[in-house]
């Protein structure tokens, strides 16, 4: 089985990442996971802090910094990485990573956090994966009707993510795919959970891919009784 995290930051993109995207890289490379999801914040407060941000042509060429930068280390070092997004809409702070996406797709897709939780599943949801990001941090009210699956173990030692909520909403709802993640933003959250996936990617779409098949595990062992009560039986 091959060892990816789905759920990094970079400080280049990410005004709440510590962690520049080639030492991410390395701390990774170093514990032995074979990839690493770079899903940066896009969201409207994140806009507010360029001065490009008229210009969505332009956004996109800064957002994509991170990334970028963690990919070509990646390459040097035989590390996959793989571009995914974490998005916000204006209506609430919930947070939800994009797979199956490139530099083209947001080009092709101007100011998608503009948008509601509900357009945009109606607009992209059959072309992209939708995954809720700890679902119950900062929020009651979860539309699990416009996603794909939850992540139902975030690692981030700083926030209450509510997993135990996570993991209900997602025995409930038996269609919704089960992921874990470390949401790595600072030195030390690195690590923290891992999806196990049969065979290596090597970019977004075969992780998209790669997830809907299924036949992946779910490796985190701070929530390992979380992760356990969400295996499939």
């Amino acid at each position: 089985m091959f060892r990816y995290d789905i759920h990094v930051h970079t400080s280049e993109t990410s005004k709440c990442g510590w962690v520049p995207a080639a030492l991410q890289v390395s701390a990774y490379k170093r514990l032995g996971y074979d990839g690493i999801c770079i899903t940066d914040h896009l969201h409207n407060s994140y806009l507010a802090t360029l001065d490009c941000r008229e210009d969505w042509e332009k956004v996109v060429e800064r957002y994509m910094q991170g990334y970028r930068l963690a990919k070509r280390a990646g390459d040097e070092c035989g590390l996959d990485v793989i571009f995914g997004v974490e998005l916000r809409f204006p209506e609430n702070d919930s947070d939800y990573l994009i797979y199956g996406v490139d530099e083209a797709w947001l080009l092709k897709h101007p100011y998608v956090c503009a948008m509601d939780h509900r357009s945009f599943f109606e607009r992209c949801g059959s072309e992209v994966l939708i995954i809720h990001a700890h679902p119950y941090r900062n929020c009651d009210e979860v539309f699990y009707d416009c996603v794909h699956g939850v992540e139902i173990a975030n690692c981030n030692p700083r926030h209450a993510s509510r997993n135990e909520l996570a993991l209900r909403l997602a025995l409930e709802n038996p269609k919704l795919i089960r992921l874990c993640g470390s949401d790595a933003h600072r030195v030390g959250d690195e690590g923290r959970a891992a999806v196990l996936l049969p065979q290596r990617v090597h970019d977004s779409f075969g992780f998209k891919a790669a997830i809907e098949a299924g036949g992946f595990e779910l490796e985190c062992p701070e929530f390992s009784d979380i992760i356990k009560a969400g295996e499939r039986k």
